[in-house]
């Protein structure tokens, strides 16, 4: 029993030496793999959305169509409704990293950092995105704005939506529709929920 015990305690020893000292592969990335770490713009505007259904604030619309301006209050329904005109689903991460290439630069005059995407698809509705953001603790969550522009047919028309959301205030929609005809129609919608910054 003293020998079956010695020899035991010997051979779970030697087997845990042995996993000890075994190599345990890592994958390492190619040139061909980069690692993306592309600014979250689809979550960062639904975290948007979510702080203004938080507020107790009154949101506001102006219309700008034909020479006239309409202004009014409007409920969480329709603020909604303008809002989802920033969430397509290919600014979702995995779609955004590869649907996407991504030039930055860093402005030392204003302390911002300008993130372009660009759209590799030159047929995909949306084209651009920009995102102005400052560091903070290395992290970039300080954002001033974001800009998009969007390209695509309806119908017999080509519409064209440019498109800004300036962090906790408000955001824009701009649209022209060309048609057949001479004339473009355009309108532009701004959505304020803060107008004190």
């Amino acid at each position: 029993m003293k020998n079956f015990l010695l020899g035991f305690t010997l051979a779970l020893l030697i087997g845990c030496n042995d996993i000890e000292n075994q190599s345990i592969p890592v994958k390492t990335l190619d040139s061909a793999e980069k690692v993306k770490a592309y600014f979250p713009v689809h979550d960062y505007i639904k975290s948007e959305i979510g702080q203004v259904d938080s507020l107790p604030v009154g949101i506001m619309k102006y219309t700008i169509q034909n020479g006239s301006i309409d202004s009014g209050y409007i409920k969480s329904e329709e603020f909604h409704q303008l809002a989802q005109e920033f969430l397509s689903p290919i600014l979702e991460r995995e779609s955004f990293e590869k649907e996407f290439s991504e030039n930055s630069f860093f402005d030392n005059t204003t302390q911002y950092s300008s993130f372009l995407y660009s759209a590799i698809n030159k047929n995909s509705q949306v084209q651009r995105v920009d995102v102005l953001a400052k560091p903070e603790d290395v992290v970039y969550n300080k954002v001033k704005s974001i800009y998009m522009e969007k390209r695509y047919e309806k119908g017999d028309s080509s519409v064209i939506q440019k498109l800004y959301w300036k962090a906790g205030q408000n955001f824009q929609i701009n649209t022209e529709i060309r048609t057949a005809k001479p004339e473009v129609i355009s309108k532009q919608v701004k959505v304020v929920w803060n107008s004190w910054d």
